[in-house]
């Protein structure tokens, strides 16, 4: 009799405590906004808070498209930003170009947002369901790519090649009223409607439908769900398509407000935006929603406030950063536990062999190899010869790109450390290079060690949080760094010290000159060579060795007795160091340091050309740089961002070891059939097919044998044989 009015009494201090704490919540922000009005130089005017909640408002249906996806699914959803901006470009371009009426065309753009999720889920995630979660973190830029392409072509083919709008996006709403000191129109009033009133029913949606606890119970557990008899799949697709609807509408509500270029991509923000909703998601632990809300909202005022008192956001941008590591950090419990369900391991890289001693004296084996070099090396130096001098320039520039690829190649193919802000680090290596050459006068050579060491410097900064956190995660902060690299610390405006608007390319050792496209095309080349001799010495020795420990089991390198702190930041600078070398190059090559070209979308492209390339080999990581850049110029818009992110879905379903894996297997293809033709037995070559063949045979028994357990244990569970199912798995 005791244990029901205990329950009750103990329900009823929980709900005075809750409401006593919204009291406490409401009357702290209120307090906070009044010492702010008092103390800040311009105040807190109400109307500059109220503007942020309705940014905050937007930022918050992304970030609950996060939360959710990252509850199903256990991935960090990088295309969340993009995932309805396609079918919300689509909507916008009908009303501005062809006048099709407001709501008819929302109407088209949430439904093309629902199907793009529907198609993500069925075409990508189903795809690689099985796969390491950090491949499919992966998998998500490619699909963000993707869709920023269409976006950045649909207007096109609305406008011509004029790309003349007719209009502006505004919503129908002719009404205005005042708040000092922002006039608030029909726009924001749409938003401080909409976003609120779906929050809310996304909310209750989860809580009290049959399939909203389905899939609440699915992201406890996948696995028990799916024993239970649980659609797990369709819950799956019912999520991504609410993250589609989510981000669609958040595009729908922000363009009025902010405005619609028509070309870039219609989410309006990319990577910044993305900043501002993953410190939400995070603090939320990827897991609460409401708390994702609460976040967002408190980032948007914060960002309006900010843009109020100092007249841009670079100081909020910084702040994020800081917010995103600290909630990383002091949360690592939660976030390792989802590392250690896998989210933090890369599919295992198969290291590529050398040619085996049996064929390596093998006449055609020998006269191959010099055959093939002499090729390469014919092409590569006669190159400035019969190309025109906008190719040299485009060489060249491969050639630095290929310099930060093996920076990558040292940091996520050897160590396992994913890095999204590798570019930001070249740009501090071409700051430095830029400043000692030109103001100071230093010896080329010296202003390039310098550099290195300067990104090397900010790397170890940068690697210290990957001493506990891990995975995407780790992305996350590196992104962030990024960001606040382009909108501070390589802006003229805060460090004119350090940024040089203008280099003249100096004589090597005063004496070898530079300054024409072909002199520097082959002073990019023997740096490249330099660094993939360097690199290669690196991958054999104890240290090389001791880098992969770390990527493939790093409880067993730390039971070796492996010093798994040191090593991890040791690969941080060598990577840093590398990668500050391509900045000097860059600068260089550009005659100054633009900080515009140092944005954190080229270190996302430069990711996507590893990944294409493949993270375990050097001369992979050079076809990746290769095929990027090329694509970049000589198609250019929205199909080079098409081209990048369908050849990484692409080589994920096809080659997952990239490019260069594939090189190597043809190579060792060729090899097999030279050995077959002369008698040779040949065992690392029949071991290395023989593992394929397994690899593949037993992917195929786990996941028979898993069906088969499967169906076993929900049949169990009914008394007359037959699976059991859930209000949601039989509706």
């Amino acid at each position: 009799m005791t244990s029901p009015m205990v329950r009750r009494l103990h329900a009823a201090v929980v709900a005075v405590e809750k409401r006593w704490a919204s009291i406490a919540v409401l009357l702290g922000v209120v307090a906070i906004w009044l010492a702010g009005d008092h103390l800040l130089p311009r105040g807190l005017p109400l109307g500059e808070v109220v503007l942020g909640l309705v940014h905050g408002s937007l930022y918050a249906l992304i970030a609950m498209g996060l939360v959710l996806v990252f509850r199903a699914n256990r991935i960090i959803n990088f295309a969340q930003a993009e995932l309805g901006s396609a079918a919300a470009t689509l909507a916008i371009v009908l009303v501005i170009q062809l006048g099709v009426n407001y709501f008819l065309a929302m109407a088209v753009g949430l439904i093309g947002a629902v199907l793009t999720g529907f198609i993500v889920d069925l075409a990508v995630i189903r795809t690689f369901r099985n796969s390491p979660r950090l491949i499919l973190a992966v998998a998500t830029i490619g699909v963000a790519q993707i869709l920023a392409g269409l976006s950045f072509q649909i207007p096109l083919w609305f406008t011509g090649p004029s790309g003349v709008l007719k209009r502006s996006f505004t919503t129908p709403f002719n009404l205005h009223f005042f708040i000092f000191p922002v006039r608030f129109g029909g726009d924001h009033v749409m938003a401080i409607i909409v976003a609120p009133a779906v929050i809310a029913a996304v909310t209750l949606f989860l809580r009290y439908t049959d399939y909203g606890v389905a899939i609440r119970a699915s992201a406890e557990n996948r696995d028990r769900a799916h024993l239970l008899g649980m659609p797990v799949s369709r819950l799956s697709t019912i999520v991504w398509s609410i993250a589609g609807f989510l981000s669609a509408l958040a595009v729908l509500l922000r363009v009025p407000i902010v405005g619609f270029s028509g070309f870039g991509g219609a989410s309006g923000g990319g990577p910044s935006l993305l900043l501002r909703t993953f410190a939400a998601a995070v603090i939320a632990r990827m897991e609460n929603m409401a708390t994702a809300t609460v976040a967002a909202l408190g980032i948007g005022v914060f960002e309006a406030l900010t843009i109020w008192t100092f007249g841009n956001t670079t100081y909020s941008d910084a702040l994020l950063v800081a917010i995103i590591l600290a909630a990383l950090l002091l949360q690592r419990g939660a976030f390792q536990r989802a590392a250690e369900t896998g989210i933090s391991s890369w599919r295992a890289l198969r290291e590529v062999r050398p040619i085996p001693t049996e064929l390596r004296r093998l006449p055609e084996v020998r006269w191959g190899l010099i055959g093939l070099w002499t090729l390469l090396g014919g092409f590569v130096l006669t190159f400035p010869i019969w190309a025109g001098a906008a190719n040299e320039q485009l060489a060249s520039l491969i050639f630095i790109y290929s310099i930060v690829a093996v920076s990558l190649v040292v940091l996520t193919g050897w160590v396992g450390q994913i890095s999204l802000g590798q570019w930001a680090l070249a740009g501090f290596g071409g700051a430095t290079v830029s400043v000692l050459v030109s103001h100071h006068g230093i010896d080329l050579f010296v202003s390039l060690l310098a550099g290195m060491a300067v990104a090397a410097a900010v790397a170890l900064v940068i690697g210290i949080p990957a001493l506990r956190i891990s995975g995407p995660f780790l992305a996350v902060t590196t992104l962030a760094f990024a960001v606040t690299a382009r909108t501070f610390f390589l802006e003229d405006r805060y460090v004119p010290w350090f940024v040089e608007s203008s280099v003249v390319r100096p004589p090597l050792l005063k004496r070898l000159p530079i300054e024409l496209d072909w002199q520097f095309y082959f002073f990019s080349l023997a740096m490249l060579i330099l660094v993939v001799l360097g690199a290669r010495n690196l991958r054999h020795s104890r240290t090389g060795r001791a880098f992969i420990a770390v990527r493939d089991n790093e409880p067993a390198a730390q039971a070796a007795s492996l010093n798994v702190p040191r090593l991890k930041l040791l690969a941080f600078a060598i990577s840093g160091a590398i990668a500050g070398l391509a900045g000097g190059l860059y600068v260089l090559h550009q005659h100054g340091l633009n900080t515009d070209s140092f944005g954190p979308e080229v270190s996302l492209r430069l990711f996507t050309m590893v990944v294409i390339g493949g993270l375990g080999s050097l001369p992979g990581a050079i076809l990746g740089a290769v095929y990027v850049r090329s694509v970049e110029s000589f198609i250019g818009g929205g199909w080079a961002q098409l081209a990048s992110g369908g050849g990484i879905l692409l080589i994920l379903m096809v080659m997952p070891g990239g490019l260069g894996a594939g090189m190597y297997r043809l190579r060792d293809e060729i090899l097999r059939w030279i050995a077959k033709r002369r008698g040779i037995v040949v065992p690392s070559l029949l071991a290395d097919i023989r593992a394929e063949r397994a690899e593949s045979d037993e992917v195929q028994e786990t996941e028979d044998v898993v069906l088969d357990d499967v169906l076993e244990a929900v049949r169990s569970q009914s008394p007359n044989g037959e699976p059991a199912r859930t209000k949601a798995g039989a509706r």
